[in-house]
């Protein structure tokens, strides 16, 4: 039998097979469908900060922080690939000789698994061989979403993480205009960007009610039943269940300080920016001012 040529071929890559998938050196990612996608829609120093380090308190959870929201741009790009596709879908894409070649080719599936393909490995980072259960990140500037794409945002959004589950988060507008994120802002643009984002926060609500969750700084920061209340509410929403052990662990997590840097100004240190202003793996690292608030 060994000496049989395609038998041989077969078990040889049997073998290989069986190699990759058990062997020392494999290398198991998980699956992107096993996970369940946790989202803050926020605004600028509403305490952010301290709700991402309380996620990530949390068992098998890891929400990173703010990206700059480039995930709008991706979304602006599938929508204008696809819709000039199908503007001209009839002006002869199949045939060489069209202006228009090829366009029968853009399909916005490929954008959703392409975005996702971007968009987990980066959130996962380390704990992409497994390990959590939960990931997404906060973001501040979810006010770039226009009026008119918010309905076809989140559509978009929802196929890219299906299943995304959003923490909307306030804080009393009161307390921003003095924040060092809006110091540059006249607060009229302040409170317009703010109310954009309640909006926002609105539209969530009503079209997505069973995976929303209203969180507020002030709640955070109350007395000591209506922070643990918030505190068990944030748990149980996140990964289903809030053990006294658990409550304990977010509660010191609220006497840390959080905000730009995560740490006070004489703890700074070199990053290892290059002089073109990236860190040395390539990944951007800008750093906002610090307000002096204790909570970003």
């Amino acid at each position: 039998m060994w000496q049989d040529a395609p038998v041989r071929s077969r078990l040889t890559r049997f073998l290989r097979r069986l190699i990759a998938a058990f062997g020392p050196s494999s290398r198991r990612t998980v699956r992107p469908r096993d996970l369940t996608p946790v989202f803050v829609v926020t605004y600028g120093r509403s305490g952010s900060t301290l709700l991402q380090g309380l996620l990530n308190t949390l068992p098998r959870t890891v929400v990173r922080g703010e990206n700059g929201f480039f995930v709008i741009d991706l979304f602006r790009a599938t929508r204008r690939a696809t819709t000039f596709a199908h503007t001209h879908n009839k002006h002869g894409i199949r045939n060489v000789t069209s202006a228009f070649y090829g366009l029968y080719t853009v399909r916005s599936q490929a954008f959703v698994s392409g975005v996702r393909q971007i968009m987990v490995p980066m959130l996962l980072g380390e704990h992409r061989g497994g390990g959590v259960d939960r990931y997404g990140f906060k973001e501040v500037l979810w006010h770039e979403i226009a009026p008119e794409e918010t309905e076809p945002f989140f559509a978009w959004f929802d196929r890219v993480f299906p299943g995304a589950r959003y923490i909307l988060h306030t804080r009393d507008r009161e307390a921003l205009p003095s924040s060092g994120f809006w110091r540059r802002e006249d607060v009229e643009t302040i409170y317009a960007k703010v109310d954009r984002v309640l909006e926002i926060q609105d539209f969530l609500r009503e079209t997505r009610p069973d995976r929303v969750l209203d969180s507020s700084y002030e709640r955070l920061t109350a007395d000591d039943a209506t922070r643990d209340q918030q505190l068990r509410e944030l748990a149980t929403f996140v990964t289903g269940s809030c053990d006294d052990e658990v409550l304990d662990q977010l509660r010191e997590v609220l006497g840390t300080r959080h905000g730009p840097v995560g740490r006070p100004d004489d703890e700074l240190q070199d990053d290892g920016l290059q002089d073109d202003g990236l860190p040395d793996d390539g990944a951007a690292d800008e750093v906002p001012e610090e307000s002096g608030e204790l909570h970003g």
